[in-house]
């Protein structure tokens, strides 16, 4: 399978040289989403692609050549189109301004469940299911400059950081990158790079996970102890382009780590399973393709409450406790959770229903509609929510959708670790 990225650099390179035909002008235009077949439209098309969308980069490895990484602009809205689906950590070497091979190719990006219901059936089969690893992704190919091999991010080559917002670039070959740092620092100890020695030309994609998942977005890791981190082999892309799951990589280089696999059932039957799971992140789903010579389909299945469920186990967050109890989730948030966090979240839960109770009984009430609005601006020191909206939303008989509004805006920002979240509690309980 031929990198899109690498191939339509590879066009804009010859197009620079005066050595193209139509039909790759053609394809080109359609790895970036957009068919044509006028040079002056394909030149406009690559600039607007790589300055807006995909984040080209770039260093000097040495006086003749040059490495490049691709990822896709965060600041960006997604948007699928070939190009884009490799914009996962794809490394280019290039020798002056020609683009010469692809040193890391990785899996393609997995497209959202809704999004994927665009292109195939919810009754389809994968052919392979496994649990998302919450982890940072790395890459590891055999740099054929350093004579060795090294990791990348989705984001940066391993000589590469960001500080406030800034890409510090050091020395080609100097690790400076936090995260390929510890992937380094892993793979030395248990001997990674000696199990991949024979499979240069191989791309493995791992998730190095830590103590806290990247899902609550944890700052790069600072003096971080190794024990408490695995990388997980999710992927690999053989030589000949050939993309195999974590489980099959696994059996190639003697790798235990992987994320395990799955019962496959239809893509509908598995977001049914995994939409109120406070433990896995998402499912990936492999959806083959029409020929062995494509990628397959990846397909991400996201449960709905995960996110929130982190943000208890590791942020004390008490508005997302309360979502959570909204949805009768408490109990199994309870376990996740330290004794004392547990007992608050269940006076939350308590919280919850007592003010449920008092708006579906009380909803014609205009002195309940006065309390409830007076907390709201006195806990966030100003009116976000007015008498009117609370009114219209209990005689409309939305009990469930207003309670939870108002909770949500009286312990945004608030933790479960707090003395204060007790005292907004029992102000709550008062109402009435």
């Amino acid at each position: 399978m031929e990198n899109p990225i690498f191939y339509v650099e590879r066009i804009m390179w010859l197009l620079k040289r005066g050595e193209l035909e139509e039909q790759s002008i053609r394809r080109a235009g359609e790895l970036m989403g957009m068919p044509t077949r006028r040079a002056d439209a394909l030149r406009a098309r690559y600039s607007e692609v790589f300055s807006r969308f995909v984040e080209k980069r770039c260093c000097e490895a040495n006086p003749q050549y040059s490495v490049c990484i691709y990822s896709w602009n965060r600041k960006r809205a997604f948007k699928a189109f070939p190009v884009s689906m490799y914009a996962t950590g794809t490394v280019i070497l290039f020798r002056g301004e020609e683009p010469v091979k692809v040193m890391s190719n990785p899996m393609p990006k997995a497209l959202d469940y809704s999004e994927a219901l665009d292109h195939v059936s919810p009754n389809t089969v994968p052919a392979y299911v496994s649990p998302r690893i919450d982890g940072w992704q790395v890459n590891l190919y055999f740099d054929e400059l350093l004579g060795r091999w090294v990791f990348s991010t989705r984001y940066v080559l391993h000589n590469m950081y960001f500080v406030r917002g800034s890409l510090n670039i050091d020395l080609y070959g100097e690790i400076s990158n936090p995260i390929v740092s510890l992937a380094d620092t892993i793979a030395s100890r248990q001997g990674l790079y000696d199990r991949a020695r024979g499979y240069e030309g191989w791309t493995f994609i791992f998730s190095l996970l830590g103590p806290e998942p990247t899902i609550t977005s944890p700052p790069y890791p600072i003096a971080p102890d190794p024990s408490e981190y695995t990388l997980y082999l999710v992927a690999a892309r053989k030589a000949d382009g050939m993309l195999i799951n974590g489980a099959e990589a696994s059996k190639e280089i003697g790798w235990d780590r992987y994320p395990k696999s799955i019962d496959a059932k239809s893509l509908e039957s598995l977001y049914s399973e995994i939409r109120a799971s406070l433990d896995t992140r998402s499912l990936i789903a492999w959806v083959l393709g029409s020929t062995r010579s494509e990628d397959p389909m990846l397909i991400e299945i996201p449960s709905q409450y995960y996110y929130d469920a982190m943000m208890v186990k590791h942020l004390n967050d008490a508005k997302s406790a309360l979502i959570l109890c909204s949805e009768e989730l408490c109990d199994h948030l309870k376990k996740m959770v330290g004794e004392e966090i547990a007992e608050r979240i269940g006076r939350i839960k308590r919280a919850y229903r007592k003010l449920y109770e008092t708006l579906s009984q009380r909803k014609y009430d205009p002195n309940i509609v006065r309390q409830v609005s007076e907390l709201v601006r006195s806990v966030r020191g100003g009116e976000v929510i007015d008498e009117e909206e609370i009114s219209s939303e209990l005689s409309a008989g939305n009990f469930k959708r207003i309670a939870r509004k108002i909770l949500a805006l009286i312990f945004e920002g608030k933790s479960l670790a707090s003395n204060e979240i007790i005292d907004l509690v029992e102000r709550v309980e008062k109402i009435g």
